[in-house]
């Protein structure tokens, strides 16, 4: 499974906006996965935190697919 990571900052790093667009799923603003990551309750729990600039709280059914 892959990890939501930043698409700024995946463009920072030298991926272009192409290969982000085609080989990439966005969740969030900003986050993405590869392509044929199975996206679970913790996966978007985990893109949501990363959305939030590192700084959300996880709550409820989301902190218990963390859990």
């Amino acid at each position: 499974m892959g990890a939501p990571f930043l698409g700024s900052e995946a463009l920072a790093a030298g991926v272009t906006w192409t290969e982000l667009q085609n080989r990439h799923r966005r969740l969030l603003r900003d986050v993405y996965v590869t392509a044929d990551t199975e996206v679970t309750a913790a996966l978007r729990a985990k893109a949501g935190w990363l959305w939030s600039g590192k700084r959300g709280i996880i709550a409820g059914r989301s902190a218990a697919a963390l859990h």
